[in-house]
């Protein structure tokens, strides 16, 4: 292969290599967002609405488990950015009133060492720097604080998330909505939950309560939640913990028996469109469940939820779906394969020649 030839070879891989970062690290991204659904022709100014965007189980990686260096270093940074790209872009689109994060924020929150857990949080802060544009409302999951197998909660993992990031039992109130955190267990009702939930039932006054937690509150038996749910009467509850886009609806739930209710259960990762329901009905409620963020998370459909409350008594919802980083890396992969391939070709002849 002569010089010239040799030149040209690498001028092909290299605008080759540009042209893959760039529909990788951009034009995927904004593709993906055009397909987003036309945002709902509401006038916020009157403040008859509010904009919720939901993120759920980030789990941004911790320095434990992900590998020696390079590898745990790179899987952190392509996480991380991953996170940037997607979250600036629904934000942007959503320009929400309120911001939830739904819990596991940490995947190494209940394990991490001191200086660990502080290095993540300066991560977080970074990938989701819009937050502080919006109110801001944040939930433990069981990567945070324990509750999940043998990963007890204690009063440590508690008290270093409330450091960080607020009380993780009490009501907040913005514009026309309450907005309650209990972190509930859905099949370990204890007895301070239903005591917290007494006191947090006297603090409600505005137009509709909206009750926040990690853990799905509407799989489990009637008679765990109930006690909760009588005494702060929810209208909406929001949740997340099993990576899967849902939605309960029940029209009898707050109904006073303790035993029966009729929940119909929906796999929603198809939506595509806004969806509206009618929430003025005096013992019905709505569960959404949010589907995860992060593509570490085993499950091909992921997304951030975002809802939309009206003083009208209707509820929008839809789930922004962002780019399979899978598939992109395996373009990636694809792309190395061909240079190598093409490499071995030309060089490898030419030296045998």
């Amino acid at each position: 292969m002569t010089p010239t030839s040799k030149a040209n070879w690498w001028k092909t891989i290299s605008v080759a290599a540009v042209l893959v970062l760039f529909i990788n690290e951009y034009l995927i991204y904004q593709i993906q967002s055009y397909r987003w659904p036309k945002f709902p022709s509401i006038d916020r100014k009157q403040g008859e609405y509010q904009v919720l965007l939901l993120v759920a189980d980030p789990q941004l990686q911790g320095y434990q488990d992900e590998g020696i260096f390079p590898f745990g270093t790179l899987a952190r940074w392509d996480i991380d950015r991953y996170l940037r790209n997607t979250f600036t872009r629904v934000y942007a689109y959503s320009q929400p009133d309120v911001v939830l994060f739904m819990g596991d924020l940490f995947d190494e929150g209940s394990k991490a060492t001191t200086q660990e857990y502080i290095q993540t949080y300066s991560r977080f802060n970074h990938t989701f720097q819009e937050t502080k544009y919006s109110k801001t409302i944040y939930i433990p999951g069981d990567n945070d604080i324990g509750g999940e197998r043998s990963d007890f909660v204690t009063e440590r993992k508690v008290q270093r998330f409330q450091k960080h990031f607020g009380d993780i039992m009490e009501l907040v109130k913005y514009s026309f909505i309450d907005y309650i955190k209990l972190d509930l267990l859905t099949y370990a009702l204890t007895e301070d939950k239903v005591e917290s939930a007494e006191i947090l039932k006297h603090q409600r006054t505005s137009q509709y309560t909206v009750l926040v937690n990690h853990q799905t509150v509407m799989l489990g038996p009637k008679h765990f939640s109930y006690p909760i749910t009588k005494r702060l009467k929810p209208k909406i509850i929001l949740s997340a913990h099993w990576h899967k886009a849902q939605v309960f609806t029940c029209h009898d739930c707050l109904i006073d028996d303790e035993f029966s209710w009729t929940i119909n259960r929906q796999d929603i990762t198809y939506i595509d469109s806004y969806h509206i329901l009618d929430i003025k009905d005096k013992y019905s409620v709505v569960e959404i469940s949010a589907p995860t963020c992060s593509y570490r998370m085993g499950v091909v459909d992921i997304g951030y939820p975002v809802v939309i409350i009206g003083t009208d008594g209707t509820l929008q919802f839809t789930i922004l779906w962002t780019p399979r980083r899978y598939t992109m890396l395996l373009g990636y992969l694809i792309f190395i394969v061909i240079a190598v391939i093409s490499y071995i070709m030309n060089f490898g002849l030419c030296k045998r020649r």
